[in-house]
């Protein structure tokens, strides 16, 4: 059954006219679940707050799990590109065979000590990052000199991969090799 506001307006003007009958009135409505309502009202306000600290507690994991993912896939990364250069290593005279005859991966010690080397310790440390050295004869002038290539390599290419193998096959260059990047 639904009141309207007409009918509390009657009914505050009818228990106006005869106070007596308010404490009837609450005999009746104030029933067991109406007077259970405050302690239902904190148990949900309890509740509420159970929820926003749990909530907070979850959006404090999933920061942790994304962090977590973050280095998993920077971890992954490195695997990828250590794979890739090793790759590239084992198989240096199928990628560069086409330019080059005799090819061959040449560890970074192997020039390191060349009396040519006019390299500052900085240059030459910058040089030891180079990912992959390679030298050979060019196949169009096999009677040209040895080149090498300093090879940089990434699953994506840019900009700074760019510049850093420029660097590198500029800094061969300083200390007598024919280099290119």
């Amino acid at each position: 059954m639904a009141f309207t506001i007409n009918d509390l307006q009657d009914l505050t003007r009818l228990l106006a006219t005869h106070p007596e009958w308010l404490s009837e009135v609450r005999r009746l409505v104030l029933t067991k679940e109406l007077l259970a309502l405050p302690g239902i009202v904190r148990s949900l306000a309890e509740a509420q707050r159970r929820t926003e600290q749990r909530l907070n507690e979850l959006a404090e994991a999933q920061r942790r799990t994304e962090e977590t993912v973050r280095r998993l896939v920077n971890q992954m990364a490195e695997v990828r590109g250590e794979l890739l250069e090793n790759r590239f290593r084992t198989k240096a005279h199928a990628y560069f065979g086409r330019w080059l005859r005799r090819v061959r991966v040449v560890p970074f010690v192997e020039i390191e000590g060349q009396p040519a080397n006019s390299l500052s310790d900085a240059e030459v440390a910058e040089l030891s990052f180079t990912d992959i050295l390679v030298r050979g004869r060019p196949r169009i002038a096999p009677e040209a000199d040895e080149v090498w290539l300093a090879v940089e390599v990434s699953s994506v290419v840019d900009a700074g991969d760019i510049y850093q193998v420029k660097r590198r096959a500029t800094l061969l260059q300083s200390a007598g090799f024919r280099a290119r990047p």
